[in-house]
């Protein structure tokens, strides 16, 4: 995991602003109604993410009026088994994406390479420019 260094922790605003304003490429993950994480993506195998943590201040999370706060964005690595969806008959890919969220990441913390976080940190500055 490798922090990145922003203005955007702090930055508030309702749960429908954020989501909207991060587009497509940004999906919830690992939330519950009080906290979670919008997640980008940074590689085609899906195990390099740039993460903004997001944290409930009024309401709840699944609604487009909820009050949250970010947090501190960073890149995290996770390294899954790979070649565990080829006896289930489907595109690895999709099925790849669809596997990994069910199972335990060999490596859940795993070493982010310069790249990964240079690419972060052009999202989060791009971020901070439409935000401000």
């Amino acid at each position: 995991m490798k922090s990145i260094q922003s203005s955007l922790p702090g930055t508030r605003g309702t749960f429908g602003f954020f989501r909207e304003a991060l587009g497509p490429n940004f999906t919830l993950a690992n939330w519950d109604y009080e906290q979670g994480y919008f997640d980008q993506a940074l590689d085609d195998q899906n195990m390099v993410y740039l993460r903004l943590p997001i944290k409930v201040l009024q309401g709840e999370l699944d609604s487009a009026d909820a009050w949250v706060e970010l947090g501190t964005p960073f890149v995290l690595r996770h390294v899954y088994q790979t070649g565990v969806e080829q006896d289930i008959g489907y595109y690895e890919p999709l099925a790849s994406s669809a596997m990994n969220q069910f199972q335990e990441p060999l490596d859940k913390d795993a070493k982010v390479s310069s790249r990964w976080v240079h690419q972060a940190e052009a999202i989060v500055r791009e971020l901070e420019n439409r935000l401000a």
